[in-house]
């Protein structure tokens, strides 16, 4: 039995028929090469995998968590999609935030106007362009320092943006792990750098 078998086996009447809406959709995208619905199991394997790639150091400074994947995963579907990443509309440049529980340490800031006068304070810190952090804002300790987080956070995806029958979707991006275990799921071959996935988690309205 397929994943998909598996998935539409527990939603019963019209919810099947809005699944099936909702596939064909994705799969008209422009970019969507292939499209897979996550059993519970896979979700589960995703989801333990980001958890792992979560423990490690990222841009030098702490540990991360991927609130996009795991929101998809926690949705009544979860789609894997395999794209062709120049060309599958959806937010290349993931936002992002560094904190330190409810504390913002760092942020995305796309405000032109805001981003030069943030760059006039010598405490502020642009890692890349457009990503500021705060340095006056860190932790010294070291406990508190280990609780920081590169939080990247849940988008909308624009191709369920008013899909009938919809409702709470979620787009997220795997971590580099996470994305070669969906084209082994998905028996993607070959390392074509063009060739991205993606998670998109949405419920079926009752």
């Amino acid at each position: 039995m397929s994943s998909l078998q598996i998935v539409a086996a527990t939603i019963m009447g019209g919810k099947k028929e809005q699944l099936e809406r909702v596939l064909r959709t994705l799969r008209a995208c422009r970019g969507a090469v292939a499209i897979r619905v996550l059993s519970e199991d896979e979700k589960k394997a995703l989801l333990e995998l980001e958890r792992r790639v979560e423990d490690n150091i990222v841009f030098g400074m702490c540990k991360s968590r991927n609130d996009g994947v795991r929101e998809a995963l926690q949705r009544e579907v979860t789609a894997a999609l395999v794209i062709q990443s120049a060309i599958f509309q959806y937010p290349h440049h993931p936002h992002m935030s560094l904190r330190c529980g409810d504390r913002v340490l760092g942020e995305l800031v796309t405000d032109r106007e805001k981003r030069e006068e943030l760059k006039k304070n010598a405490s502020n810190f642009f890692l890349w362009d457009d990503f500021v952090v705060y340095m006056k804002r860190l932790p010294r300790g070291r406990e508190e320092r280990e609780k920081m987080r590169m939080i990247f956070h849940p988008r909308e995806p624009l191709q369920l943006r008013g899909v009938p029958g919809v409702e709470n979707s979620v787009f997220g991006t795997p971590s580099t792990e996470g994305d070669a275990l969906i084209k082994r799921r998905m028996n993607i071959q070959g390392e074509d750098a063009h060739l991205g996935t993606c998670v998109l988690g949405f419920n079926l309205q009752r």
